[in-house]
């Protein structure tokens, strides 16, 4: 099986960190470009994310990919720029920002593994970047500074002290997919209702097991932090996460040229995925790649 995904990455020309499943996105892009070729705007894309439902006073976790602007005019520091904007001054915009290191993370110099996107957001003089080795994220605007400074306390990358558990606390708070398909299924907001329920439902009893030592450098400190992954026995249900998906009542989608632009309710996402959980239908399972019988 190990040598078969060697052959298939390199089919794929798959990158260092890149999965099978981004190349295969990768190439389907390439072929895409070929059959939606209709430009557009930082106007039409302002206008598109008001009608999807971002006003002033939202607060915002965004996951996008960059490749999937091929047709917007314009650069990922405008894709910002449009976003602070929609969201104004009592909104906050927030994009997850870890690095690709889970035992090292350096607050302020190590790279966003989460995109091109990310990797702009978090280098803004007026960001804010979450001190946590595993899956820290970037924000900015009026509550940029208390949704990430708490993060520094976790022991998972998607606890209580996490922001996109903080932000369930808040009021508009929305999860905004910008080119992960009419369906995305990466929707890091799931992870924390595992978590919420660890001690709660014997299946996840084993989920939260790999304990790992990592450095977290911070203000020029140096951490030590033990910190806890999820085994890597189970992988996400990406069949589960759509079924989550669809059941989210509060969402908007529409399409501007190629791109998919997707948001939902926070709050109900979270609750939606919690309730599915107490059901037996978990957003994790056996990951057979390794062996697992």
């Amino acid at each position: 099986m190990k040598n078969l995904r060697v052959v298939i990455r390199k089919i794929l020309s798959a990158r260092e960190y890149e999965s099978i499943e981004d190349a295969l996105l990768r190439k389907k892009i390439e072929i895409e470009k070929h059959f939606y070729k209709t430009k557009f705007s930082k106007e039409e894309l302002r206008r598109s994310l008001n009608d999807i439902g971002v006003v002033e006073g939202t607060q915002l976790i965004v996951h996008a990919s960059w490749r999937q602007f091929y047709n917007f005019k314009g650069s990922p520091d405008d894709v910002i720029d449009i976003l602070k904007e929609a969201v104004g001054e009592s909104g906050t915009l927030l994009m997850p920002a870890y690095g690709h290191d889970k035992f090292l993370f350096d607050v302020k110099n190590t790279p966003s593994a989460a995109g091109v996107i990310s990797e702009v957001f978090r280098e803004k003089p007026d960001t804010y970047r979450s001190p946590c080795t595993n899956f820290s994220v970037a924000a900015s605007g009026k509550y940029a500074k208390q949704l990430t400074e708490q993060h520094i306390n976790s022991i998972y990358g998607f606890d209580k002290y996490s922001p996109y558990y903080l932000l369930s606390e808040y009021n508009n708070s929305k999860v905004l997919f910008l080119g992960l398909s009419s369906r995305p299924t990466k929707i890091s907001l799931f992870h924390c209702a595992g978590y919420i329920l660890k001690d709660k439902i014997p299946f996840y009893e084993n989920i939260y097991t790999e304990k790992i030592k990592t450095e977290l450098i911070y203000e020029g400190h140096h951490y030590n932090k033990n910190m806890i992954t999820r085994n890597p026995k189970y992988m996400n249900d990406n069949k589960v996460f759509k079924e989550i998906f669809r059941n989210i009542k509060n969402k908007n989608s529409l399409k501007i040229s190629n791109l998919d632009i997707v948001m939902i309710d926070l709050n109900e996402g979270l609750e939606k995925a919690l309730d599915f959980a107490h059901k037996g239908k978990y957003c994790y399972k056996m990951n057979r790649r390794i062996g697992i019988k």
